[in-house]
């Protein structure tokens, strides 16, 4: 996979700012690739007159990459094939990974074709929702009747569901309590995780879960199964309070016959079973053998792709490091093959293959779903979807009825020229300023159908990993964001739809409009500021020169730095004579990426610090991020956050957090977020206290750079009906329950 690195530049153009956001939609509760914005010309100038001269030739670069740019775009839209037709509605959207099912890469474009699908959230069966105003409701979809609890002595509290007995997945076969039982089943088990490389921890809050993942029981204590229709799920006392309450009631069924032909739930409801009268055959022996090899080349070609050999120079760190995590793939690599030839108990067999089978083929070709529409194909960028005749409907009682769907790639440079030819029906949550004010004004005049408007519910941000290279210290962590002026940014991204944030905090969360305004006063507001970056710098082990013992001098630095910024190279140095570096990974497809190097380097070099950006496909950006190696070369990356319910920081920041992917180990950290998610429901007051806690650490130990909470617009041709519902919560994936084309 190609990349490119972007240099620094001597422009005195670009605002500094991360962040990758474009036209679509949110990653649940983890990252999103969008697009921004060109940059604005750089309000500090140092020495008025050259700087002047250098914003000519600036000027003069842009006309003509613009130029460019508009030729590129031309062409792109002369090529683009349209896939619209009576029968089809074309939802456009930015690059897609093509995981459809949670656990893996969490792009926030495969998100949204979950949500067609019903894989994931309000479409689906599952028996707690969230409507258009984030609040949780009973799926009468599904239910027979409304769920029950009781408090248990012991401090737990246990669920009751009864679901209707005419419920269909997409096959035509019938939806049961098996179906409701076999997802925690399977996905908490000890081997789960290992095998498969899923990040999902399972149903941690039922009880018994400890036991059962651990491998110390085979039965998981708070699963039961009443009959073929009923079931009950008790939630763990340790898991109690929890200020989301509802949410612990929301359980989402898997097809189990999607991925195992001879797997049962025990009549407990509690295990996974064998079916009855169930022999091992050749075929079943080879069928696992064949999903091992498959995880087998999978983990072997992430390893190369992700780990290259240390070079012959490479240091002595650098080379053990690699050895060490050549070692336990290689450990990895022999267990699964151990298992091959090993003597595997037929129902461990038979679960082994199952998990094998959701990783490999389910993943990617969710064949079995509940939603309102089927998955047919993904290929070329473009997933192809047919409506779902055995929907039962969402919890409103509406049913899809347009018969396809496709979700397709788009540049979004020019997604509002493709709206307007009508090339593409829908394009969702625009966040640039520029193209949003093109969007109103196409829906002005008549050429689109018209837009919906909201807060955005999330925000975009520059994420770091916090426990290795230069970014383990806050300090270096908080001087970068004095090396950026988001004010500009935020102005000339969002064009006015947008501000900017210091916190974990979108614009449309009930608990800052309730706390915001107060909260907002108590933050440290980052602001470009070289000298408060160069103070926080002399806080951190880079103090020295290269020799390791000379202080490293500002005024010495200011000098070279004027006489040759493009020759610059006077960094600071750690006692050892390791030079701070910074590296930051980004989507090529965002303009932040050039944004940031149009800045933050020149910036950087100022107080110091060596500043790199990198360029390549989110994909890629992905990897880096969510599997860094020891001593990873990239810590700093372009990103962006949406927020679902339950708001739960604690997944994403405690040190035992399974999505602690920023790798966040702050005392403080784990004690605010077990605060927020321990308050009782029905302490109010209390949750908004523990709130703006968390949001004061974050404030200061900058997991994330938090950039503007904006806007979002999502527009519609003149053919869509029924698309006049949108929030932050509900965009057309959900509203396509309602909508019709016509002409």
């Amino acid at each position: 996979m190609k990349m490119k690195r972007i240099f620094s530049s001597l422009m005195a153009l670009g605002l500094a700012s991360t962040l990758v956001a474009c036209g679509g939609g949110e990653d649940s509760q983890n990252n999103e690739n969008q697009n921004e914005t060109k940059p604005a010309e750089n309000d500090q100038v140092d020495d008025q007159t050259e700087d002047s001269a250098e914003e000519t030739d600036a000027n003069e670069k842009d006309q003509t990459d613009d130029q460019a740019e508009e030729t590129d775009d031309q062409a792109a839209n002369e090529d683009f094939d349209s896939q619209t037709s009576d029968d089809t509605i074309v939802v456009g959207t930015s690059e897609m990974s093509g995981d459809f099912y949670m656990g893996w890469t969490n792009n926030s474009y495969d998100v949204k074709v979950r949500r067609f699908l019903g894989t994931q959230d309000t479409n689906s069966y599952q028996t707690l929702v969230l409507d258009e105003a984030g609040e949780w409701q009973n799926n009468m979809a599904v239910l027979a009747e409304d769920p029950t609890s009781e408090d248990n002595e012991d401090g737990s509290k246990t669920f009751t569901f009864k679901i209707k007995d005419d419920l269909k997945w997409s096959d035509g076969q019938p939806v049961t309590a098996d179906d409701y039982l076999f997802k925690p089943l399977l996905e908490s088990l000890p081997n789960y995780i290992p095998l498969t490389g899923s990040t999902n921890p399972g149903a941690d809050a039922v009880k018994g879960y400890e036991a059962y993942i651990g491998g110390e029981s085979d039965t998981f204590e708070g699963l039961e199964k009443i009959d073929d229709y009923s079931f009950k799920v008790t939630i763990d006392s340790s898991f109690l309070p929890y200020y989301e309450e509802s949410y612990l009631a929301a359980v989402l069924p898997f097809p189990m016959h999607a991925i195992s032909d001879n797997l049962a739930i025990a009549a407990e409801g509690n295990k996974l079973v064998a079916k009855e009268g169930y022999e091992i055959t050749e075929e079943d022996k080879n069928a696992y053998i064949e999903g091992l090899d498959t995880q087998i080349n999978k983990l072997k070609e992430d390893f190369e792709a992700n780990n290259p050999a240390p070079a012959d120079d490479a240091s002595d760190e650098e080379k053990a490091s690699y050895d060490e995590a050549k070692a336990a793939h290689e450990a990895q690599i022999k267990d699964l093959e151990d298992r091959k030839s090993g003597d595997v108990d037929p129902t461990q067999q038979l679960i082994e293959e199952a998990m094998l089978r959701q990783v490999n083929e389910y993943r990617i070709n969710p064949s079995v779903v509940s939603g309102p529409y089927k998955f047919d194909s993904f290929e070329n960028n473009m997933v192809k979807l047919s409506l779902n005749e055995y929907y039962a409907g969402n919890f409103r009682g509406e049913r899809a009825s347009i018969p396809k769907v496709i979700v397709q790639y788009v540049n979004s440079k020019i997604a509002i020229d493709l709206l307007e030819n009508g090339d593409i029906d829908i394009w969702d949550e625009e966040s640039e300023g520029p193209l949003i004010d093109q969007m109103r004004e196409a829906a002005d005049s008549g050429k689109i159908g018209g837009y919906n408007t909201f807060e955005r519910n999330g925000y975009g941000n520059m994420t770091f990993i916090t426990d290795r290279s230069a970014t383990q210290y806050k300090e270096v962590r908080q001087a970068i964001a004095h090396l950026m002026d988001r004010n500009t940014f935020v102005q000339s991204f969002a064009g006015g739809y947008g501000v900017v944030t210091n916190g974990m905090y979108g614009s449309s969360q009930w608990m800052y409009k309730e706390r915001g305004a107060d909260l907002e006063s108590k933050l440290t507001n980052y602001q470009l500021n070289l000298d408060q970056a160069n103070s926080l710098l002399d806080q951190t082990p880079y103090k020295f020169e290269a020799d390791g013992s000379t202080a490293w001098d500002k005024a010495k630095a200011d000098e070279l730095f004027e006489k040759d910024p493009e020759g610059f190279d006077y960094y600071r140095y750690d006692e050892n004579g390791n030079k701070l570096v910074v590296n930051q990974f980004g989507s090529d497809e965002s303009p932040i990426t050039t944004l940031v190097s149009n800045q933050v380097p020149n910036n950087a070099k100022q107080v110091g610090m060596e500043y790199n950006v990198t360029a390549g496909s989110f994909a890629t950006l992905l990897d880096y991020y969510y599997y860094p190696d020891e001593n990873a070369e990239y810590t700093v990356f372009n990103m962006g956050l949406g927020f679902e319910a339950p708001f739960d920081p604690w997944y994403s920041y405690a040190s035992e957090g399974p999505y602690n992917y920023t790798k966040t180990n702050d005392p403080k950290a784990d004690e605010t977020t077990e605060k927020m998610r321990r308050t009782d429901p029905d302490d109010k007051e209390g949750y908004l206290d523990a709130w703006e806690e968390f949001q004061l650490w974050y404030n200061d130990y900058l997991p994330e750079i938090p950039l503007y909470s904006n806007q979002y617009h999502s527009g519609y041709t003149k053919r869509v009906k029924g698309y006049d519902l949108a929030t932050p919560v509900w965009s057309s994936e959900y509203q396509i329950n309602a909508m019709t084309l016509g002409e």
